[in-house]
């Protein structure tokens, strides 16, 4: 972004929180910087990076952007910069705020300085207010290449490493968030064991254990059986290039040649039923049961 090609507020636009973070202060560095590259050594970026730039802000203060933190954002902009050549506002999540505080903050952006640029991030668009989705620069966060993923978790375990490439959809946060996280490792490799395994009703009980030990249990393991039954539906189908599980060839060739097509589209269905079900507050224990034993019925029916 050159300087004289600059707008004053941009919105960036990604599902992952800590993606929305990084870029914003990446942004900011580039704006600010002595060598205009967001050389991470000039006294500038390294300022920015300790949180310590006079003239970049970083907000919510708190959890959720609020009606004081856009006060304090008006008083600020008021003064001139202090080292750099502009004043960056940086508000992430924006998408939290209350309606006061965005509205306050839509009076701020109508008639900034000149000298200041507002960069604003969200995980969900239609949260923030229409009215300043008018007057930014929208710019849409796209996933990252698997291999600049890979290079990241260079220092990673193998299978960790291939999990979380897995499941973290293309953005950084949430592929360093799976990496990082044993219970949800924990989940995939029950969840594993549970399709490769489960051929009997005798079994249910055993398998029911590893999904109802609680709510957030439950959740990530609906999410993590939906996507192996659809790598193994999509290897059925000679569909190898729509494969997520790129680790798992030869267990989703076993599982191709145990579940019909038919039987995976069946399963996937009821996945999303039990989802419903999962909101509306039902025991888990009985959720867990039925559902395994659902399963079990509909791949014998569906071979």
């Amino acid at each position: 972004m050159l300087e004289d090609k600059l707008s004053q507020a941009y919105l960036f636009v990604c599902p992952d929180e800590f993606t929305n973070k990084i870029l914003t202060s990446q942004i900011a560095k580039l704006l600010v910087c002595k060598n205009k590259s967001a050389c991470d050594v000039c006294p500038h970026c390294v300022k920015v990076e300790a949180s310590s730039h006079p003239d970049v802000l970083v907000f919510p203060k708190e959890k959720n952007f609020a009606v004081e933190d856009a006060g304090q954002i008006y008083d600020n902009i008021q003064i001139k910069p202090m080292l750099a050549d502009l004043k960056v506002i940086i508000i992430n999540n924006m998408d939290t705020a209350t309606i006061q505080a965005q509205n306050k903050m839509l009076k701020i952006i109508e008639e900034p300085p000149k000298n200041v640029v507002f960069l604003l991030s969200c995980t969900n668009e239609d949260k923030v207010l229409s009215t300043i989705l008018s007057r930014v620069q929208k710019m849409q966060v796209d996933r990252l290449d698997q291999s600049v993923l890979k290079d990241i978790l260079q220092n990673v375990d193998d299978e960790v490493k291939a999990i979380s490439l897995c499941f973290g959809d293309g953005y950084l946060g949430k592929t360093l968030e799976i990496s990082q996280n044993a219970t949800f490792l924990e989940n995939y490799k029950n969840m594993l064991e549970l399709v490769l395994n489960l051929k009997r009703s005798d079994q249910i009980p055993e398998f029911s254990k590893l999904l109802n030990k609680d709510k957030e249990t439950f959740a990530g393991c609906l999410q993590i059986l939906c996507s192996l039954l659809r790598d193994v539906l999509m290897t059925s189908l000679n569909k190898h290039n729509l494969v997520s599980s790129k680790n798992l060839q030869v267990e989703l060739q076993q599982l191709a040649s145990e579940y019909s097509a038919l039987s995976l589209n069946n399963i996937l269905k009821l996945l999303n039923e039990y989802k419903k079900r999962f909101d509306a507050n039902v025991n888990l224990t009985v959720l867990a049961d039925n559902l395994l034993f659902d399963i079990l019925e509909v791949k014998f029916l569906c071979k």
